[in-house]
């Protein structure tokens, strides 16, 4: 999951940036080998609320357990124009989020500071960013030897993905889609230490810092509840792990064994097939999913039509056709159904497109359009291949 995207309704700078660090970070981004990720009980299940809760959370709706038990001393992997912020975050993460000093601050002594992760999610001074289409942004994830491994992931796991895709309703191909995109189905997973890269983020992205010291805190909770050293959890630059690239907060919170009893195991997404495909599939339905429905349906637009207005938020599918708005094909869409209206540049010029709530809960994986129609565009083109 890309967290450094833009929101809906971002500047073309904006998409265009993130457009071009989100394919260069998937490609260069270090293969794991191996990493064992043992499977180790739990007390209790993992509740699973219907969103990711805020990282800005309000201390006021998180009160104080206990004192924090302040660091003395110096944290010796990191520079010391930081030494201050850590022993404020140390105290951030046993108050705020409920953590031992025990367990805390020999978690940050150990810890390094990344200068290399921090480099790869801003932008070099004075780098000139130029607007990408998304057909260009598209043809990096489509090309042949990505639709190569994507035929080759669905024939080794064709009985699975059809199991998941019945339980959860979600598409084997946009399963597909996701992990194209995200690792090249595991090809390359990334090999820095989760926690470094989250505290180095935290330290150096201060706009950003309440949400990656949150991811900090459920590193440090994924830890203790796998049973694994901390230096053992290996993933991006952006602190995203396994196949399927799961920020810490979203392991925690919709990662799935496959034919597991709730209160069981923790997954394990770094080789576990089922596993990754289930929370995935997991994430999807908690995040809005329809099963049966529709991601994007092309629109055309009548004469007239006022196609500005409606590529502004969502409408209920009678209003877009109301103001002009017709979708292409045979494709039904209920009339009071809440969707959106999106303009994408192909090789043959702009294509409108009719964005069904599916659409949306892949943009809740990553807040970009360009992310979104590309593993949607890439599921598509591998049901036809497998079709024939």
């Amino acid at each position: 999951m890309n967290v450094f995207s833009p929101r809906p309704g971002a500047s073309w700078l904006q998409i265009a940036f993130v457009a071009a660090a989100g394919s260069f970070l998937a490609g260069c981004a270090t293969q794991v080998s191996g990493l064992p990720v043992p499977k180790v009980r739990q007390p209790q299940a993992i509740p699973v609320p219907s969103a990711v809760p805020s990282p800005d959370r309000d201390p006021a709706l998180h009160p104080v357990s206990s004192p924090c038990i302040e660091p003395t001393g110096y944290f010796p992997n990191f520079p010391a124009r930081y030494q201050s912020a850590l022993r404020r975050m140390d105290c951030i993460l046993q108050t705020r989020y409920h953590l031992p000093a025990q367990m805390v601050l020999p978690a940050l002594r150990n810890a390094h500071f990344s200068q290399r992760a921090l480099n790869l999610m801003i932008p070099a001074p004075g780098m000139a960013v130029k607007p990408m289409p998304w057909w260009q942004y598209r043809s990096r994830f489509l090309r042949p030897d990505r639709l190569a491994r994507g035929t080759a992931f669905w024939k080794t796991h064709m009985r699975i993905l059809e199991d998941i895709a019945a339980r959860y309703g979600v598409s084997p191909f946009i399963l597909l889609g996701i992990l194209n995109i995200e690792t090249g189905f595991g090809a390359f997973e990334g090999n820095f230490p989760v926690l470094d890269a989250n505290l180095s983020l935290a330290l150096g992205l201060p706009g950003r810092r309440q949400f990656f010291l949150y991811q900090t805190a459920e590193t440090l909770e994924l830890s203790r509840k796998l049973g694994v050293p901390l230096d053992s959890l290996r993933g991006s630059e952006a602190g995203a792990m396994g196949m399927s690239q799961f920020l810490a907060s979203s392991y925690l919170h919709y990662g799935t064994v496959w034919n597991d009893p709730p209160g069981g195991m923790l997954p394990n997404l770094w080789t576990s097939v089922p596993d990754v495909l289930a929370s995935t599939a997991n994430f999807f339905r908690r995040h809005g999913w329809q099963p049966g429905q529709p991601v994007l349906v092309p629109a055309v637009a009548m004469r007239g039509a006022l196609v500005t207005s409606c590529l502004q938020g969502k409408h209920p599918f009678l209003q877009l056709q109301k103001d002009g708005i017709r979708a292409a094909g045979n494709t039904r869409i209920a009339p009071d159904l809440q969707v959106g209206l999106v303009r994408l540049q192909t090789r043959h010029g702009p294509r409108l497109f009719i964005a069904c709530p599916n659409f949306y809960a892949v943009m809740d994986y990553n807040h970009s359009v360009f992310y979104a129609a590309t593993v949607w565009d890439y599921g598509r083109v591998i049901e036809r291949q497998r079709q024939g």
